[in-house]
């Protein structure tokens, strides 16, 4: 007798701003015939999600499927959309993966995944070995022909017997229903964590989410291997979108559109885009980074890489790839800070920076931000010798912005960098021809804010007025904190905290009122998430200021216990990152001690030695910043916390 009953699986297709990939509608599911084989707990929600990226399905923890028994799920694929009216992609190249894992299975257990559709072939994967690393070129079982009865391998028995990979070509993309079964054709058997994946065969950065969205698709720039990949919030596979030739991974035979299922030769498990300690922990870039990191520290010179190749046609063989690494190693503890490989690291940033510097004095990416961004970083590098190139981002930024009280728009970001900058420079020099600009910015600025919803004066994002319903924000006012401290610090009377200090206060989450003690957005949202940079300088300006520091300590507690959601700065990704970490390196130096270091699998996996650092998407990054641009400038201005090189990023002693 054969029972056919569905999957307590919800497909759960993620609304989004922007997305290359398709979206798997809800599923038909069909009704039970044996209530006592559908698992206990019901699927997992993933709740307020608010982009449109490639859908999995996420099931109860087990299935029970009895002796000789089946469980179907029927899948609707629609159409494949355009990612944003504007991005042509590909209409055909795509594939769908279903994975399970097998659970407590008997030695003599069979399972069988089938996809009832005679007219496209499918291919299946035993992964019971995958721990025991997989020799170079080992195949799985053969797909069987069209219409026959899919063969996927014997699960062992063990506590984790297997992980069934069933690869489906999709020819074009058009709509269309999939049904699946997973069949028993042996002893009891538990499935766990089904899941349906879509993929492309050829993907490309066309297929990235916004780099401002939490769930991707995401960019993992792992310079230290030689590739890009793509990788999906919720998914346990990578492809790749770039191999760079000559690099390690195309010495390893692997190329564009290579799925990745395993690091190291453990199986991937599902990635988490969503800041916090699930992606710190179980990303597909910390397997990557973490992989790296334990290799050289155990004197490896080699990471290894399982995978599929698509184009080896409906039944790809399981190929492993061995990558040398270009970096031998040992690292330190305070990598990149100093020790062992910090000093190699610290000269690959700075080549890059000399070496991109426009003739114009500016970098890649925005004029806003980045001249001053790496007019600092190389003024922190203590050397006098980058002198010239630090005075010609001067003379850009003078250029562009001569008058700060002429600026609009978005101007309270720019004067705020660029006056950090001037200030540091006259600090360094002794250069006064910059204080004017600095004495105009510092007096003007309390002349241009506005009363906000809760009665106190409060900046926006420039002298227009104020966003999001008249609560302001905090984020350009932390910045511009700084360089009110650091005007201060350079002889330049200046009042811009006395005068926002209420609205400081007010948007501040105090501890003694059961608060968090990070600096919110403002009064109507004190948040966890998108704290870190302003949180960061509000401490930092306090510290330089000398005069005041009763909110610095408690300002650094949320940083210490959520450091993995530094990247989620709001809108701003790694300069708001390093802004924060540079903070806390002057607030609480020990706290910046014990943080760093849990951070070197993600600086191992970014660099490429004899390069620079290589761009991953953060959770809420600025693409206006520019990609490799921005990581590059911003981790040399972290390494100013080494030589004393800014004022703004020495311990006070």
């Amino acid at each position: 007798m054969r029972w056919l009953l569905n999957l307590p699986l919800a497909l759960l297709p993620l609304a989004a701003p922007v997305f290359a990939a398709p979206v798997l509608a809800a599923p038909v599911l069909l009704a039970p015939a044996r209530p006592d084989l559908l698992a206990e707990k019901a699927p997992a929600e993933l709740s307020g999600s608010k982009t449109t990226r490639l859908s999995e399905t996420r099931g109860a923890e087990t299935l029970a499927v009895g002796k000789r028994a089946s469980a179907g799920l029927r899948v609707a694929v629609p159409a494949r959309p355009d990612s944003d009216g504007k991005k042509k992609l590909p209409a055909d190249g795509w594939f769908l993966v279903v994975e399970a894992d097998l659970l407590k299975a008997k030695a003599d257990a069979e399972v069988w995944v089938r996809w009832k559709d005679a007219s496209t072939e499918w291919t299946a994967i035993d992964w019971s070995a995958i721990d025991e690393d997989p020799a170079e070129g080992a195949t799985p079982p053969a797909a069987a022909e069209s219409g026959a009865p899919p063969i996927t391998g014997r699960a062992q028995a063990s506590a984790l017997a297997g992980r069934v990979l069933a690869f489906i070509p999709l020819p074009d993309g058009a709509a269309r229903e999939l049904d699946l079964e997973f069949e028993n054709r042996g002893r009891r058997i538990a499935v766990r964590a089904a899941r349906v994946m879509r993929f492309h065969g050829a993907p490309s950065r066309a297929m990235r989410g916004k780099a401002n969205g939490p769930f991707g698709p995401d960019q993992i720039g792992c310079g230290m291997l030689g590739f890009t990949a793509l990788t999906e919030h919720q998914h346990t596979a990578f492809n790749l979108i770039d191999v760079r030739a000559d690099g390690p991974a195309a010495a390893a035979g692997l190329e564009r559109g290579d799925l990745v299922l395993a690091v190291s030769g453990k199986p991937l498990g599902r990635s988490s885009l969503a800041p916090g300690w699930d992606w710190f922990e179980r990303s597909h870039e910390a397997a990557l980074g973490r992989a790296i990191e334990g290799a050289l520290e155990d004197g490896q010179p080699a990471v290894k890489l399982t995978y599929l190749r698509p184009s080896d046609g409906a039944a790809p063989p399981l190929r492993t790839a061995t990558i040398a690494l270009p970096f031998e190693g040992p690292i330190g503890p305070r990598f990149p800070l100093s020790g062992p490989g910090a000093d190699r690291f610290r000269g690959d940033l700075l080549s890059w920076t000399l070496g991109h510097q426009k003739r114009n004095g500016s970098w890649p990416g925005t004029d806003a931000v980045n001249p001053a961004l790496g007019a600092l970083a190389l003024l922190g590098t203590g050397d006098d010798q980058h002198l010239e190139a630090v005075k010609r981002s001067l003379d850009r930024l003078m250029k562009l912005n001569p008058s700060p009280s002429q600026m609009t728009g978005l101007a309270y970001w720019t004067i705020a960098f660029q006056g950090m900058l001037l200030c540091e420079y006259h600090l360094r020099t002794g250069d006064e021809s910059v204080l004017p600009w600095v004495e105009e910015a510092v007096r003007w600025l309390p002349t241009t804010t506005h009363e906000c919803k809760w009665g106190m004066q409060a900046f926006g994002h420039g002298p227009d007025g104020l966003p999001y319903d008249n609560k302001a924000l905090m984020a350009p006012a932390a910045h511009l904190l700084v360089f009110d401290a650091l005007a201060r610090r350079a002889g330049v009377e200046s009042r811009i905290w006395e005068h926002i200090e209420p609205y400081v206060r007010h948007s501040w989450s105090n501890p003694d009122d059961g608060g968090h003690g990070a600096m919110g957005y403002n009064a109507s949202y004190r948040d966890k998430g998108e704290f870190w940079s302003r949180t960061g300088l509000c401490a930092l300006a306090e510290v330089l200021r000398e005069d005041r520091a009763d909110l610095a300590p408690r300002l650094c507690v949320l940083m210490e216990e959520r450091h993995p959601w530094m990247l989620n700065s709001h809108a701003y990704g790694e300069p708001g990152a390093v802004l924060g970490l540079l903070s806390l390196a002057v607030v609480k130096p020990k706290t910046f001690e014990e943080i760093l270091p849990q951070w070197r699998w993600r600086f191992l996996c970014s660099w490429e030695p004899g390069y620079g650092l290589r761009y991953s998407t953060p959770h809420m990054g600025a693409p206006y910043l520019g990609e490799e641009a921005i990581v590059n400038l911003a981790y040399l201005l972290l390494l100013s916390t080494e030589n004393d090189g800014l004022l703004m990023s020495t311990t006070p002693r």
